[in-house]
């Protein structure tokens, strides 16, 4: 038990750690409250338990089956008259319960821990970088203003040689703010940056007159002290309705996958019966109808042959028109309808993928207890090795069947369960091996067929 919790929680740990630094530039320098970061952290960790799942089953048990041979516990076992699948029976017990318990939470926590941090995520990126004007730099992140400070005092509190460009009304910098120094605070509720200016002036293009292009009007305030209150809604996180996230088969246990995946061949059928109905009703009369002729004829050469050559020439150019547009029409509706049919495979392959993890923790339990019984070592050394390329291999392969799925090479069935297809005979075969005490990766055993061979061609 201590080596599964251990070798989970650092499968977990690994596939966090790529997430985070794959979205760490997103994050950093939004200043978010250590609460929020917390809750992205905690959401984005537990997300990854299934897929840590079978590797945490994998490399344990061929640590704890590797140190019961390396001590000869196994051997003294198998001494006493228990088999190797009387030995492994309560700890299989424990794999059917723990696989069991992955369905569970694959089909009913994921999908609210990953909408939980689907809008999470989405909420830090949509806010703004926090505050930090440099000196000598114009400042453009407030919406509608920008803001250059000449120097700044040692505390910072101070600003010197403000200016203020303001043109939030979208005519240009058409207000302007000088000031020999200031200093800016946000707000009690941080909605609003407080900027008071000392010693400067205030200058506006009035451009509201309808002759200011004469005139030229321009408004000048000398100011002793000036506050100034600019918006900062926007660089606090707002919290979007979660709502909005649920239409992914993430967020959904296999059932809703199910509905959505009958609402999606149910859009498809409507598509396919209003192109039918188009072309029924619109394509096919307006084809053979005329300028000059207001009702179809039913027999086309007869319809044509009794049109004049101006006649003649429009019907040609008003049918090329027609099946131009029908073209276009057509390439339409498949183009929406290729689109619905790659995301009903995409939500197959979610509803599969939320079964068999909990058989991958089986398969890969048989493959691990075989290997370390044979390989009989336990620790983190070579087990560690052993367990990280086989779960590489079953890994990529997964990777691999599900894009030909989605690329429709192979069946949604077959492509997911094609990586625990090819395991399962290998699980089966090394446990045969190790029920027989036999010596897999002893090379001597497969050179003393070959010695056999050359020493009966010496001796003739």
């Amino acid at each position: 038990m201590p080596s599964f919790i251990l070798t989970l929680f650092i499968g977990m740990f690994v596939f966090f750690l790529i997430q985070v630094f794959t979205y760490m530039d997103e994050i950093i320098g939004k200043g978010m409250g250590a609460w929020v970061l917390t809750q992205f952290f905690f959401y984005s960790f537990i997300s990854f338990l299934p897929a840590a799942m079978p590797l945490a089953v994998l490399l344990s048990s061929i640590m704890t089956f590797g140190s019961l041979a390396e001590n000869y516990e196994l051997a003294a076992m198998k001494s006493s008259g228990l088999s190797l699948f009387r030995i492994i029976r309560p700890i299989f017990a424990f794999i059917i319960v723990l696989a069991g318990a992955t369905f569970l939470f694959n089909n009913y926590t994921l999908p609210q821990i990953t909408l939980n941090s689907a809008s999470l995520l989405y909420d830090i990126r949509q806010a703004k970088p926090t505050l930090s004007i440099k000196e000598g730099v114009f400042y453009n992140q407030l919406d509608g203003y920008s803001i250059k400070v000449g120097k700044k005092s040692k505390d910072g509190n101070t600003l010197y040689d403000l200016s203020i460009y303001d043109h939030k009304d979208g005519l240009g910098n058409n207000i302007q703010l000088y000031a020999d120094s200031g200093t800016m605070k946000p707000s009690i509720d941080t909605n609003y940056l407080q900027i008071k200016l000392y010693n400067g002036a205030r200058y506006e293009d009035i451009l509201k007159e309808e002759d200011h292009k004469v005139t030229r009007p321009l408004m000048e305030l000398l100011y002793d002290e000036l506050n100034v209150n600019i918006d900062m809604s926007d660089f606090k996180m707002k919290r979007t309705e979660k709502d909005l996230f649920k239409g992914h088969h993430e967020m959904m246990n296999i059932w809703q996958i199910d509905s959505e995946i009958d609402t999606f061949k149910i859009d498809i059928a409507k598509k396919q019966d209003n192109l039918y109905k188009q072309f029924n009703t619109y394509f096919l009369v307006n084809t053979l109808r005329t300028i000059s002729l207001s009702k179809p004829s039913i027999n086309i050469k007869t319809f044509y042959d009794s049109l004049n050559k101006d006649e003649f020439k429009r019907s040609i150019e008003n049918a090329q028109n027609l099946v131009r547009s029908s073209s276009g029409y057509i390439d339409s509706i498949n183009e929406e309808i290729g689109s619905k049919e790659i995301s009903i495979l995409d939500y197959r392959l979610g509803w599969h993928k939320k079964i068999n993890v909990s058989f991958a923790c089986i398969v890969l339990f048989f493959v691990g207890a075989s290997l370390g019984a044979i390989i009989r070592k336990g620790g983190m050394g070579l087990p560690v090795v052993v367990a990280v390329l086989f779960f590489l291999l079953y890994y990529v392969v997964s990777i691999i069947y599900e894009r030909m799925v989605i690329e429709e090479v192979y069946n949604v069935v077959f492509g997911s369960w094609f990586p625990l297809l090819l395991f399962l005979p290998l699980g089966i075969y090394l446990t045969y091996k190790a029920a027989n005490d036999s010596a897999l990766f002893d090379i001597g055993q497969y050179l003393e067929p070959l010695k056999k061979i050359f020493s009966k061609k010496d001796k003739a």
